[in-house]
């Protein structure tokens, strides 16, 4: 009983020190809701951080469940079953040309890369300087494909 009567006499001398201290402005209170600002400036951040942790949570959930898809299709392609996962078309080239890379069919080069190197004027599809993986190239390049002396 005494130990109980003790430990309610600590807790108002320290709720009458808190009170003294903010009607006193040692403690700011701006709106005046016996909160200190500084509690409250606390409490916002915390309240932002654990927003935070519960989207990147959400996050991290998604990306177990995506890892484990992928890893049944390891097991799957492990023993040698046929995957039932849907392939992707490739995507076809499109004729480019000015400065700029590309690995299309049709892309004119003007560096480094495979190519017809140095080829006459008007031979090929595009024109330009570029550098990219083509077979119908004009323009200066040098690369592992055929180049043609005058």
């Amino acid at each position: 009983m005494t130990t109980i009567l003790i430990i309610l006499g600590l807790i108002v001398a320290a709720a009458a020190v808190y009170f003294y201290a903010i009607k006193t402005g040692k403690i700011e209170d701006a709106d005046s809701d016996y909160i200190a600002d500084d509690a409250e400036k606390v409490a916002k951040e915390i309240k932002r951080r654990a927003k935070n942790v519960k989207a990147e949570l959400a996050d991290v959930k998604k990306a177990a469940k995506q890892l484990a898809d992928q890893a049944e299709d390891v097991v799957e392609a492990a023993k040698g079953k046929k995957s039932t996962r849907r392939k992707t078309a490739p995507k076809k080239a499109t004729k480019t040309s000015g400065k700029g890379a590309g690995k299309g069919a049709k892309v004119s080069g003007s560096g480094s890369g495979k190519g017809s190197g140095k080829g006459a004027i008007g031979s090929g599809k595009a024109s330009g300087k570029g550098s990219g993986k083509a077979t119908k190239t004009s323009g200066k390049g040098s690369g592992r494909g055929t180049t043609k002396k005058k």
